[in-house]
C-alpha cells in the first residue's frame, strides 16, 4: 500500500515539475511513465523518451531524442554499422566509377503503400543539403539526376572511393515533409522505416509495409521527457528501456540495468606544430608515440571508453586491418634506443636525455582545460614521456584560448579529438588548409626532370629552381602524394593507412566509444551504431 502511494505522488510530481524542450512551452509536462505491471502485460512494448514539443522530421529536429528516434522511422541507402561496415538498406546495388556513382534501389514501400523511387531520393538528397545535420553528407555531390532505368546517379566533385558510405541520410516520400492534419499541425513524413508514429496515439508501431524483418516489438510507448531534466531522472529511475550516452558533455547518466559499448569514429591524438623544428623529425614523432600505452589512456583517463588506436583508422574497421600496427603498449626500450639513434644519449640527474650540447627534448603540450578527460590525458602524457626521458610541459587554455590557439599556429603539441566522416576521409586532418590540419607541413614541391626543365630554359632565359624539401625530413611529408594519389584511384586506402603511419603527421592515441544503457527486460539488444543506435531494433525481444 505504501509503494503504491508513492508510485501515485511520484507520478503526480513529475506531471507538474517540468516545462520546454527548446522549442515551445509544453503545458502538459513530461508523459508520466506506464507502471511496470503495464509493461509486464503487453510484454511486447518498449518504453523510450522523447521531445513532445519537438518535430520528429529529422530534418528539422532539434533535440537529441527525436533526432534518435528518427532511425526507427526513416531508412537510409546505405547504414554503417559498429565495426564501420556497410550495410545496403534502400540501396540493392552501388557502382562507383571515377567521379560517378549510381545507385540502384531495392524496390521497397513507403508505410503508405507507394513505391520508393529515384525521385524520392533526389527530393530527400535536396533537404539533406540544407539541413544542419546531414549537409556535410552533401558537400561532395557536384549534382544528383535520375536515369532511364530509375537508378539515382551521383556525379562527384572528386574521385572517392567511398562516397556510398556517405549516403546515410534519411529518405522521405517527396512532398511528405509538407502533409498537415484537420488542425493545421504539421504531420510526422512518410517513411519506409521499421515504424511508423501514430499522430493521435502518440505511439510506434510497426510498419505493415516494412521490407525487411518484421520487429517482435509490438509498441513503443513514448515518454515525453521536455528537457535535460526530465531527460535525465526518467534515465536515473530506470522510466526508459534504452539510453545512449556518447560522453561528448563528458556527463555519462548511469542506469539500471546493463550496457553495451558502441564505437565511435572519434580519434584522439597528438597533434604536432610542424613549424616547430624537432617536430619535423618523424623520428622524434614516432619516439614520442612509442613511449605512450595507449591501453593505459584508455583505461585511466577515458575510464575505458575507448579503444587504443593501432593506426589512423579504427581498429574495428577490416579494410585497414593488418596494415595498422601501432602498440598499444609504451616501449621505453625502442624509445631509448632510437632517442640515442638521434643524439640524446646521455641521462642527466633530472632523469632527462640530453644530446652532446647538454640540451634535453622539451616540448609543451596545449590542452583544453574545461576538458577534465583531456587535461587528465595531458598529465598522463607528460608523465609517461617523462618516464622515457623526454620532459613536457603541459599548457592549459579555455576552449576559445585552446581554439586561437591552434589557429594562430601558437603550439608545439596539442592533445586533440577529430571525429573523422562515414567515407573515412582523413585529409581535413593531415592536409594543410584541411579544417582541423593545425600545424601541418606544405605538401613537397616537384623538381623538374631534365628533359622538362632543358625545354623551359630553350624557351626562356629565366631558369627558376624550386627549393626541395631537405633529404632529412622525406618522411614528414611522404604521405601527402599517396593521398593524392588515393583521389585519383592510383592508391588504395591501405596504402593510405600504411602510408601515415610512416609518415606519423599527428600521433594517434585511442578512438573514443560511446555507451547503450538498456533494460535488463530486453533481450537480443545486438549491435548499436553511432549512426543508429536502433540498428538492431528488429530483433529486440521483451522479456514477459
Amino acid at each position: 500500500m505504501i509503494k503504491k502511494l508513492i508510485s501515485i505522488l511520484l507520478a503526480a510530481v513529475l506531471l507538474f515539475s517540468f516545462a520546454g524542450c527548446g522549442a515551445k512551452p509544453e503545458k502538459n509536462g513530461p508523459t508520466p511513465a506506464p507502471d511496470s505491471t503495464e509493461k509486464e502485460e503487453k510484454g511486447s512494448t518498449l518504453r523510450l523518451l522523447y521531445c513532445a514539443n519537438d518535430t520528429l522530421n529529422p530534418y528539422k529536429t532539434i533535440s537529441k531524442l527525436n533526432f534518435e528516434l528518427s532511425s526507427l522511422m526513416f531508412d537510409p541507402l546505405v547504414k554503417i554499422d559498429n565495426s564501420f561496415g556497410e550495410v545496403f538498406v534502400l540501396a540493392k546495388d552501388v557502382k562507383t566509377e571515377g567521379s560517378v556513382c549510381t545507385v540502384t534501389l531495392g524496390g521497397a514501400l513507403f508505410s503508405d503503400g507507394t513505391p520508393l523511387t529515384a525521385e524520392d531520393v533526389i527530393f530527400s538528397f535536396g533537404l539533406a543539403k540544407e539541413s544542419e545535420r546531414y549537409s556535410y553528407l552533401t558537400k561532395g555531390v557536384e549534382k544528383v539526376e535520375a536515369t532511364e532505368d530509375g537508378a539515382v546517379c551521383f556525379t562527384l566533385k572528386e574521385n572517392d572511393p567511398y562516397f556510398h558510405r556517405l549516403l546515410g541520410f534519411p529518405i522521405l516520400k517527396n512532398g511528405s515533409d509538407q502533409l498537415k492534419n484537420e488542425d493545421n499541425v504539421e504531420l510526422v513524413p512518410i517513411g519506409t522505416g521499421r515504424f511508423v508514429f501514430g499522430d493521435k496515439s502518440k505511439k510506434l508501431t510497426p510498419n505493415p509495409k516494412y521490407f525487411g524483418e518484421k520487429p517482435s516489438v509490438t509498441e513503443i510507448t513514448l515518454i515525453n521527457a521536455p528537457d535535460s531534466e526530465s531527460m535525465e531522472h526518467y534515465v536515473e529511475v530506470g522510466a526508459t528501456d534504452i539510453y545512449y550516452a556518447d560522453g561528448g558533455d563528458e556527463n555519462i547518466i548511469r542506469m539500471r540495468g546493463q550496457k553495451t559499448y558502441v564505437n565511435l569514429n572519434n580519434l584522439v591524438y597528438l597533434g604536432v606544430n610542424h613549424d616547430y623544428g624537432p617536430l619535423r623529425s618523424d623520428d622524434l614523432r614516432h619516439i614520442i608515440s612509442s613511449a605512450i600505452s595507449r591501453k593505459l589512456l584508455v583505461r585511466e583517463a577515458f575510464y575505458s571508453n575507448g579503444v587504443a588506436a593501432s593506426g589512423f583508422f579504427h581498429p574495428e574497421w577490416s579494410v585497414t586491418q593488418g596494415y595498422q600496427t601501432l602498440s598499444d603498449s609504451a616501449n621505453l626500450k625502442i624509445c631509448v634506443e632510437n632517442l640515442a639513434n638521434i643524439g640524446y644519449n646521455r641521462l642527466n640527474e633530472e632523469g632527462f636525455y640530453e644530446n652532446k650540447s647538454g640540451k634535453i627534448l622539451e616540448l609543451d603540450l596545449l590542452v583544453n582545460g574545461d576538458s577534465f578527460t583531456k587535461l587528465s590525458a595531458a598529465n598522463l602524457i607528460k608523465k609517461q614521456l617523462g618516464e622515457a626521458g623526454i620532459k613536457i610541459n603541459v599548457k592549459t587554455a579555455s576552449s576559445e584560448q585552446f581554439t586561437n590557439a591552434l589557429k594562430n599556429g601558437n603550439f608545439q603539441l596539442y592533445l586533440g579529438e577529430i571525429k573523422l566522416n562515414r567515407n573515412m576521409d582523413i585529409s581535413s586532418l593531415v592536409l594543410k588548409g584541411g579544417s582541423a590540419a593545425y600545424g601541418m607541413p606544405e605538401a613537397p614541391k616537384k623538381t623538374e626532370n631534365k628533359k622538362d626543365k632543358d625545354e623551359k630554359e630553350e624557351d626562356s632565359e629565366e631558369k627558376p629552381e624550386e627549393e626541395e624539401i631537405p633529404e632529412d625530413f622525406d618522411g614528414e611529408t611522404s604521405y601527402i602524394s599517396v593521398l593524392e594519389g588515393y583521389r585519383k584511384g592510383e592508391n588504395s586506402i591501405t596504402d593510405v593507412a600504411s602510408s601515415l603511419l610512416s609518415s606519423m603527421p599527428v600521433i594517434p592515441l585511442l578512438y573514443r566509444s560511446a555507451v547503450v544503457f538498456y533494460s535488463d527486460e530486453i533481450e537480443n539488444i545486438g549491435e548499436a551504431s553511432c549512426y543508429d543506435i536502433f540498428f538492431s531494433a528488429d530483433k529486440y525481444k521483451v522479456k514477459k
